[in-house]
Parts: structure tokens; sequence; C-alpha cells
């Protein structure tokens, strides 16, 4: 696990200062982990396992490393095809893009 450094700073702080200074620290230390906290990834790289299509024209993409994934956005039409690598971002509001090689987008929701 990585710790930004702000925190081990604060941390050290705690253990070597005097007593006062140590609990003003601490609360620092805490505010400051809490605030870096994981970072998430805005977009990941998957590759096509299967492709299937339902009778409204949406498809529904299974990926290599077993996620499913299904159109949301029945107006775009994204040619898939299995073995294609595709990018899917989060947005700022957290629904998700899929965009294809040749920048074809359409909004998906996992669903496994």
């Amino acid at each position: 696990m990585r710790f930004p450094i702000a925190c081990l700073a604060a941390i050290a702080a705690m253990w070597f200062a005097p007593p006062s200074t140590a609990a003003r620290t601490g609360v620092r230390a805490e505010l400051a982990c809490q605030a870096t906290g994981p970072v998430e990834p805005k977009s990941l790289a998957f590759v096509v396992a299967y492709v299937d299509r339902r009778p409204a024209g949406e498809f529904i993409l299974t990926f290599e490393n077993g996620e499913v994934w299904q159109q949301e956005d029945l107006r775009t039409k994204v040619d898939i095809k299995r073995g294609d690598q595709v990018v899917i971002r989060r947005s700022a509001s957290g629904t998700f893009t899929l965009v294809s090689r040749d920048g074809q987008s359409t909004r998906v929701k996992r669903m496994h």
C-alpha cells in the first residue's frame, strides 16, 4: 500500500513530536489521508470476448476478464466485434462511455 508523502510526514510527526504537537498533527494527518484516498482510474481498456445483440439492437459485451456490459444509448450505432479492444471511461456524473478503436462511442452500464 502506498501512502502520499503528506500522510507519511504527518505520521512521523506524531511519533517524534511532543504530545500536544502530535495531537494537532494527528488530526491533520487523518484529514490529509482521507482527502487523498484511493484513486480510481478514469478509463480502462478491455478486449471483447463475446458480442450479443438484443432485439432492439443494443449490444451486450462480455470482455476477456469476464465483465459484462450493456449498451444504454440505442440511438448510437457502434460496430463492435469479437477481439476488438475498447476503452470504457467514467464521466464526472458517474455514467460510463464505451469508445471503440475507430473513435465511435456510446453510453454503457455494467451488468456483472
